[in-house]
């Protein structure tokens, strides 16, 4: 239930159809995950420190594809997840 309210959540946020296109590209996302530590970590920590949902959506209007495919990914989709945790990204 409560990864349905997440990817529920994250539809509001960034687009029902982008989730979907977004769930569809795991190995991009893994990928930028694995290449752009960095970016990515910012990316979380910047999204996690929001409260509101206007705030998320101004917050991702500005965000690249790639990063925001990344996000969706690792907090939606297993493997994405799997790959988080053996890098040891613990901040998600």
């Amino acid at each position: 239930m409560l990864h349905r309210q997440l990817r529920n959540a994250l539809e509001e946020i960034f687009g029902a159809v982008f989730v979907e296109q977004a769930l569809g590209q795991t190995e991009r996302a893994q990928a930028v995950i694995y290449q752009r530590q960095e970016d990515f970590k910012k990316t979380v920590l910047g999204f996690q420190r929001l409260n509101y949902r206007d705030e998320h959506q101004r917050y991702v209007t500005d965000l690249e594809d790639d990063l925001a495919i990344a996000l969706i990914c690792a907090l939606l989709d297993g493997d994405t997840n799997a790959l988080i945790s053996e890098l040891g990204l613990s901040y998600i």
